[in-house]
């Protein structure tokens, strides 16, 4: 009961506490481009401390803490104006091992046609998470997964932002033992209001999960089973500028669905299920809270946020069709220097169905930094 009310004695101090920016957008480390000046090579190094602790009850997800620190030292060099290119290494470890959780070499170039139309090849533009909700693409990723690496477009305008990708996780040889992996991705935000007091826009996302392969076989000689898996969104994003200490709130309602495209091979409880998310939330300076409700039945997320699942991850045996789930979140972050920032976060959610409360906080610690070694 004690850890209740701490917890909800923190968010309710949220409003008046100077804050806004979720982890998504905090945790953004790939260089603007509009941010490289043509003939330098820099040193550039990236670095993401963090501590995160959930501390989860019920049937669907067991508890974990993730501590340790994530870094990528790497040189940087814009050849031509709109052309900038990255190559280094992107290191992962854990508070506890003794040894690299991951240790890849890092590279990307990036080339902008127009001042609107650009794209990545090599390890991706994860900035703000290519746009997806956690209920699609869990954050922790940014810190348990290997960087995402394959091919990027991107699309900035006034009214329209989109990008497309294409993730590729596991590379295949004739005769290899395994399966290729690869996500792909598209995601659009439409503004259909903007001005001084609202600003209305229509999100849309598509995810398609595979494995498969044509040379690879099983070690008892047949092929394994292709699956591909889709997650699809759309919703309204209503903001509205207040102007006060509470500079913006936010009004947001989505409809989530998944379906297994290969229904005959699926080794997932469900083919088919859909979801609905409301969320409200309120901005300050440096902080956001939040509080949403989530209802969802047979849904199935591959890359999403564990807790939001139909099927158990502690248990795959276990499923609940029907899930409900109230949840409020708390953000706050603060810019210590112009390459530095820190930030924490607290969250508590409400299973409506089990009574199963869970919570987790986390704490982060971010530095982005170019040091110029020479201007050609």
């Amino acid at each position: 009961m004690t850890n209740k009310i701490l917890l909800w004695v923190l968010l309710c101090l949220a409003i008046s506490t100077a804050g806004a920016q979720e982890f998504q957008s905090f945790a953004s480390m790939y260089k603007n481009l509009d941010d490289t000046k043509k003939g330098e090579l820099n040193f550039r190094f990236e670095s993401l401390g963090f501590f995160q602790n959930n501390e989860f009850l019920g049937k669907f997800v067991d508890g974990y803490t993730l501590t340790g620190a994530m870094v990528r030292p790497k040189l940087s060099y814009s050849p031509a104006d709109g052309l900038y290119v990255e190559a280094g290494a992107h290191l992962l470890k854990y508070n506890g091992k003794d040894r690299f959780v991951n240790a890849v070499p890092w590279f990307s170039a990036r080339y902008r046609f127009s001042d609107r139309f650009a794209v990545v090849t090599g390890n991706l533009d994860q900035n703000n998470q290519h746009g997806l909700l956690e209920q699609l693409w869990e954050p922790e990723r940014m810190y348990t997964d290997k960087p995402e690496a394959g091919l990027q477009f991107m699309y900035s305008g006034e009214k329209l932002n989109a990008q497309t990708w294409i993730s590729w996780e596991q590379f295949i040889e004739k005769n290899d033992l395994y399966q290729e992996h690869f996500t792909y991705g598209f995601t659009a935000a439409c503004k259909v209001v903007e001005n001084s007091a609202l600003t209305v826009k229509l999100p849309v996302n598509l995810l398609f999960y595979h494995k498969g392969g044509e040379i690879n076989i099983n070690p008892d000689g047949e092929r394994p089973r292709v699956q591909t898996h889709a997650n699809a969104l759309a919703g309204w994003e209503i903001e509205m500028n207040t102007g006060a200490t509470v500079k913006t709130v936010n009004l947001n309602a989505y409809w989530l669905g998944y379906k297994a495209i290969t229904s005959d091979s699926n080794t997932l409880p469900f083919e088919k299920g859909h979801a609905y998310l409301l969320e409200a939330s309120a901005k300050t300076k440096n902080s956001k809270i939040s509080l949403s409700y989530w209802n969802a039945f047979q849904f199935i997320a591959p890359k999403g946020r564990l807790l939001y699942q139909s099927v158990s991850d502690s248990d795959p045996t276990y499923t609940q069709p029907d899930r409900s789930m109230i949840s409020a979140k708390y953000f706050w972050q603060k810019n210590i220097a112009k390459d530095a920032r820190v930030a924490f976060q607290v969250e508590a959610f409400r299973d409506m169905s089990s009574g199963d409360f869970s919570y987790g906080y986390g704490f982060f610690l971010l530095m982005n930094a170019d040091f110029l070694l020479k201007a050609f």
